[in-house]
């Protein structure tokens, strides 16, 4: 024992001690074991690319820690067998005092094509110190020096001891987080250039994924608050809705910059009720172009989804602001001759309260009185400059209306005047309101979030210019049952023909062109999920206005996500769940499909089929080829014959599409959807 004493110039000490120190032969040596202990996490769903970290923390009272490393062993209880991961870090010199190592490993030993894969991993963590002894630890809670021993393969492990056991389950997808952080509200794919667009709007800029090198590359810079974004139909530029102004960005697909003069800036738009009130002095007209809808009185331009159809009309939703404005949907067309953009508002479909002395004037510039008349003043769509006006006398103020209207379009405007007071519930949106376009462009679905009573679907055929009766934009409550239902995801197939509504309950499959409700689909915990898409070559389907249609089992899917983190297959003619992949995270926003490239069946026997289009209803188009299909069952036409491990035709690990969408973890999860997923419950299935 020893004791230390002081003193200092005023003859006051101090002492410290006694101290305890062993004395031994020089010849013996350090035989006292490091002490350890560790700690594993990992999520209880895991992506492949996912890791198991292992915090390590020791020390050595001797000559200090030489050595950390750890050993796993994942167990599948299915497949009955067991592979082993190891790893360690050498200290040079050996290290005093606390030491802290942490160490991770991927998932390993999993099975891709029978995703879930329930391993249990077993993971041992020892320390060694500069004289060799050895400590091992199996995850107490506190530190301890287990003996150590050594498996037949050669890794270190606990003598007599099983590791810390973790049970985790491996699952489908890779998701991708944004490298500067943000939040994702949108996400296109270019399958062409195999690149993936996320709109970021914290960052106001389009962070870019490269599918194929793996790797973001730099953000493009677009307007305020990025939100939907869809590709135009030649697949060369995206457009993208910047929630945060009243505009829309064209970003240039191949250099990868916003093209500054094509931005589209959307003008106002609003509505004027015209009234005429009859008094002791005479008649006398008053308008109104705040109709009491909301605080202030005006509809949100701020654009939120965005399509663009077959004649490259732009289709948007704009978003309900914090200041009370409501939501609407609208198109912006560009027709030769026009010196800039013209924008209409969908409100046609809306209708109108009888009334004898009211009038709802859409698509004006003003509408003002005096004491005497009323005048309108418009302009030539799409030359704003050109200023146009009629008035109207209160002396022959009925027939002065009409003659108004046939004046104002006579002179180029597209003016409309309806008697009655608009019912403005019937076209503003009180929620999130997605839009989808049908991948010929020849239909565009819109559905709004959640409303009293509650969520819409409406529809739109695509037509040069303002040609399209706005009335073609049709309510489709019907179709939705359930009166808190919500819409939460929007998917149309290639040609219109069908499309699938995501609710906060069930799937819903309509066919746009005759609204005709085809069946649901109850998703399990709906409420906390999101997203829907169709096989991206799902066309042709059968309806009232399509008798020649069919049914075509390979690419009569749907994709619908679910609250309890799966993406549910469905077809889309059964209305039945056939299979089913399980995610990390729950999909909260859009979902895309695409066909799967090139590169991710190179090698395997994939057999395919030719999908084709419709034949227009008076048969003046015929039908023609829009793409190969994986082929997933034996009989094109037959629902009961799935290829399951056929190794003459095709394999169960074939993609047969690929699907990316947003998720509750803040990144998007691009998911390879393989013939083992789509057939895992179908009740066929060998």
């Amino acid at each position: 024992q020893i004791t230390v004493v002081a003193r200092n110039s005023l003859n006051v000490s101090g002492q410290d001690g006694p101290i305890t120190v062993n004395v031994i032969a020089s010849d013996v040596g350090d035989t006292v074991p490091p002490v350890v202990l560790h700690s594993s996490t990992a999520p209880d769903r895991m992506e492949i690319q996912d890791s198991v970290q292992v915090k390590v923390v020791g020390s050595d009272q001797g000559g200090g820690v030489a050595r950390i490393g750890y050993t796993a062993l994942a167990i599948s209880p299915t497949r009955g067998d067991t592979l082993v991961r190891t790893d360690s870090v050498v200290y040079d010199p050996p290290r005093g005092g606390n030491v802290t190592k942490f160490f991770r490993f991927a998932t390993f030993n999993v099975d891709s094509l029978s995703l879930p894969d329930t391993l249990v991993y077993e993971v041992t963590t020892w320390m060694r110190d500069a004289k060799g002894n050895c400590a091992a630890s199996a995850g107490q809670d506190s530190l301890v020096s287990l003996a150590c021993d050594t498996l037949p393969t050669g890794q270190t492990v606990a003598k007599g001891r099983l590791g810390e056991r973790l049970v985790r389950t491996t699952v489908a997808g890779k998701t991708v987080l944004l490298p500067a952080g943000g939040r994702i509200m949108d996400a296109a794919v270019d399958p062409v250039r195999k690149r993936m667009f996320l709109s970021n709007i914290v960052t106001n800029r389009l962070d870019v994924f490269d599918l194929a090198a793996d790797r973001f590359l730099a953000s493009i810079g677009v307007g305020s608050e990025p939100w939907g974004l869809s590709l135009n139909r030649t697949g060369d530029s995206l457009w993208v809705a910047n929630s945060g102004g009243t505009n829309l960005s064209v970003v240039d697909l191949s250099t990868l910059r916003e093209s500054d003069k094509a931005r589209l800036l959307t003008p106002d738009v609003n509505l004027f009720e015209l009234t005429l009130k009859v008094g002791e002095s005479g008649a006398q007209w008053t308008v109104d172009d705040c109709p009491n809808i909301v605080a202030p009185c005006s509809f949100s331009d701020r654009p939120q989804f965005v399509a663009v159809d077959s004649f490259k009309n732009v289709i948007y939703s704009t978003k309900v602001t914090g200041a009370g404005a409501k939501g609407t949907a609208r198109k912006a067309f560009f027709l030769p001759g026009m010196v800039q953009p013209e924008v209409k508002l969908f409100i046609d479909h809306a209708r109108t309260a009888d009334s004898e002395d009211i009038w709802t004037i859409t698509h004006a510039d003003a509408v003002a009185e005096t004491a005497a008349d009323a005048g309108i003043e418009d302009h030539i769509p799409g030359d704003p400059s050109n200023k146009i006006s009629v008035a109207i006398p209160t002396s022959d103020p009925y027939t002065g209306l009409a003659q108004a209207e046939l004046d104002l379009q006579a002179q180029g405007s597209d003016v409309r005047i309806r008697g009655g007071k608009l019912i403005y519930e019937d076209f503003l949106y009180e929620d999130t309101t997605f839009v989808a376009a049908s991948g010929d462009g020849a239909w565009v679905v819109v559905g709004e979030g959640s409303a009293s009573p509650l969520g819409r679907v409406f529809t739109y055929r695509a037509a040069q210019g303002d040609t399209t009766p706005l009335t073609a934009l049709r309510q489709t409550t019907d179709l939705l049952n359930n009166a808190a239902e919500e819409v939460r995801g929007v998917g149309v197939n290639y040609d219109g023909s069908a499309a699938v509504i995501r609710g906060s309950v069930e799937a819903y499959f309509i066919s746009p062109e005759d609204l005709r409700a085809q069946g649901t689909v109850r998703i399990p915990a709906a409420s906390l999920g999101a997203g829907a898409a169709l096989h991206p070559l799902h066309a042709d389907a059968r309806s009232l206005l399509n008798p020649l249609g069919g049914y075509f089992p390979d690419t009569h899917l749907a994709f619908v996500g679910s609250g309890e983190r799966t993406i549910e297959i469905i077809d889309t003619w059964r209305f039945t769940r056939i299979g089913r992949v399980y995610l990390r995270d729950n999909i909260v926003g859009p979902l895309r499909a695409v066909l799967p490239f090139p590169e991710d069946n190179a090698g395997l026997p994939c057999g395919t089929l030719p999908v084709m289009s419709r034949t227009s209803a008076d048969g003046s188009v015929p039908r023609r080829q829009i793409g190969e299909a994986v082929q997933i069952y034996r009989d094109p036409t037959d629902f009961t014959t799935p290829l399951i491990g056929d190794e003459t035709i095709t394999q169960d690990k074939c993609v047969v599409v690929k699907l990316f969408g947003a998720t509750a973890a803040g990144g998007v999860v691009v998911v390879d959807v393989r013939k083992a997923d789509i057939f895992r419950e179908h009740p066929d299935r060998p």
